[in-house]
């Protein structure tokens, strides 16, 4: 019974290291597109209401509150804005990073969220909603990419966890079996011995 636990429990921790890898791959495009949303808001936002930025941020954040990092970004972005004396750009570069260094974004794609604050707040508007226009375009490749490795990377996280899985219970029995034939065969031998001291 314990032998059997033990065969169930390296099978179900090698199964489930793989769907968590293939879980993280989905994640990555899950926040990629949750990021280009932000961004449309934030310049639909700027076109209509022309208010300061952090008035377009409160708002966005009350509006996205169901959603962790949306939240956070922008709340970070605003305590931040009221007590530190920095640009806002430094201000979203270190929110961004804060926030999502440690997701299932590459470095990459956190390169090009963090760019976002390059442009955020510019006097000139019709050079910002170009910069929102050429931003949304690459974050547009880094969700195709993301897609790419679900359909492949994902199915073989999932399925190298269960080969995996199922490899290291086959060698857990087959050391349980080679372990139990020694004793076997002592028992053999022993019960022979016995025969022949009964005999002479």
């Amino acid at each position: 019974m314990v032998k059997l636990l033990g065969l169930l429990m390296a099978f179900a921790a090698c199964t489930t290291i793989g769907f968590y890898k293939a879980s993280e791959i989905k994640r990555r495009r899950i926040l990629l597109v949750d990021f280009k949303e932000l961004l449309i808001h934030i310049s639909t936002e700027m076109s209509y209401f022309k208010e300061p930025l952090p008035q377009i941020f409160e708002r966005l954040a009350g509006e996205a509150s169901d959603n962790k990092e949306r939240t956070i970004l922008l709340r970070e972005c605003l305590s931040t804005y009221s007590l530190e004396n920095m640009n806002i750009a430094e201000i979203w570069k270190t929110a961004v990073e804060h926030i999502y260094n440690d997701s299932s974004l590459t470095r990459e794609d956190i390169s090009i969220m963090k760019k976002c604050g390059d442009f955020l707040g510019q006097s000139d508007f019709s050079r910002q909603q170009e910069h929102f226009s050429l931003l949304n375009m690459q974050l547009d490749r880094q969700v195709e990419e993301a897609e790419e490795s679900i359909k492949t990377k994902g199915r073989m996280y999932g399925k190298m966890g269960i080969s995996v899985g199922l490899v290291v219970a086959i060698v857990f029995m087959r050391l349980g079996t080679s372990c139990k034939t020694p004793a076997l065969n002592y028992k053999v031998c022993l019960t022979k011995s016995e025969i022949w001291d009964q005999d002479h």
